[in-house]
């Protein structure tokens, strides 16, 4: 999945902590802007079953961190890959 509208201080395992409580979070990441080094605002979140996600999304879709909503998306098949 990837998450929009995040707490610019957040990090992974605020986003691991988020997604946690609707199954195993297999994955999680902030994006980064590669200049500054600061959230974008962005992350990535890999869970271990589907149907969990599809919990974990429905149920955060809107909520509001902080000063913007979350938007959450289900990532394109093959169009990320995490490095071991």
């Amino acid at each position: 999945m990837t998450i929009s509208g995040l707490p610019r201080d957040f990090d992974k395992f605020d986003l691991q902590r988020l997604f946690n409580p609707y199954g195993w979070v297999d994955y999680a990441k902030i994006i980064l802007d590669p200049l500054s080094g600061q959230s974008k605002g962005r992350g990535i979140v890999e869970m271990k079953r589907d149907d969990q996600a599809k919990q974990a999304m429905a149920a955060l879709q809107g909520k509001v961190l902080g000063t913007n909503p979350l938007n959450i998306k289900e990532a394109k098949e093959g169009g990320f890959k995490p490095q071991s």
